[in-house]
């Protein structure tokens, strides 16, 4: 397993330095096959095929191709930022991942929090039973309009082909505040990642979330886009 902090050198050399013939060339896919082996051609044909993939297709990739990172995708700034401004009295991490972040929501806040993702395994529960998982899409979240006065989304947007319904679900749940990171990078024919959403700049986030509230913070914090709104 690998730290947020390594990730982030890594993707800086391979998105800005390195140039984008270079990335899209059979060079790199050779790369790809020296750490994928077998399963390379699986996930470089990914993004093409992601909008006709069953759930159950959709499934078998997240098995296949486990997280890279050791606890959480988030990096530290955005760990104490949204630690920070989490309102209210009911919270939910919306595609938890691990598990790792809900926790510490939980620690850090003393808040009841709900953890969401489309698959939760056993172990995962068994290893925080004080934390309330859900399964459940993305695109229909199970609860009634604003349930939750804190909705943090962190990425997870970058995964999803029906980003609009992700939005408008995440934006229907939430009474007070939506907290959302993505990861800045940019799009290339090969990664080593299971994204179909790109957002190179701040700009190219933002114009997907639209329309905007009246109220909205955006910022780059250590390679991720660090975004929040809140709800009137």
């Amino acid at each position: 397993m690998l730290n947020r902090f390594v990730i982030n050198k890594a993707r800086y050399v391979l998105e800005d330095l390195l140039p984008a013939a270079a990335r899209d060339s059979l060079l790199f896919y050779g790369l790809m096959k020296l750490i994928y082996r077998d399963r390379t051609q699986m996930i470089a044909t990914f993004k093409s095929r992601s909008s006709t993939l069953t759930p159950e297709e959709y499934s078998e990739y997240y098995r296949l191709f486990p997280a890279l990172l050791e606890s959480t995708d988030l990096n530290e700034a955005c760990i104490e930022r949204i630690t920070s401004e989490v309102v209210g009295a009911t919270v939910i991490d919306v595609g938890c991942g691990r598990g790792w972040f809900v926790d510490h929501l939980q620690k850090s806040t003393s808040l009841a929090v709900t953890g969401l993702d489309f698959m939760v395994p056993q172990e995962m529960r068994r290893k925080y039973p004080d934390i309330s998982f859900v399964e459940g899409p993305i695109e229909h979240l199970p609860f009634p309009d604003k349930t939750f006065d804190t909705v943090v989304c962190s990425h997870t947007l970058e995964h999803i082909v029906r980003f609009d319904n992700a939005l408008a679900e995440l934006r229907r749940i939430t009474r007070r505040r939506l907290i959302l990171v993505v990861p800045s990078e940019r799009e290339y024919r090969y990664s080593f990642n299971l994204h179909v959403n790109f957002f190179p700049y701040k700009h190219s986030f933002l114009n997907r979330l639209l329309p905007m509230p009246a109220q909205y913070v955006c910022e780059i914090l250590d390679g991720d886009i660090y975004y929040r709104e809140d709800r009137s």
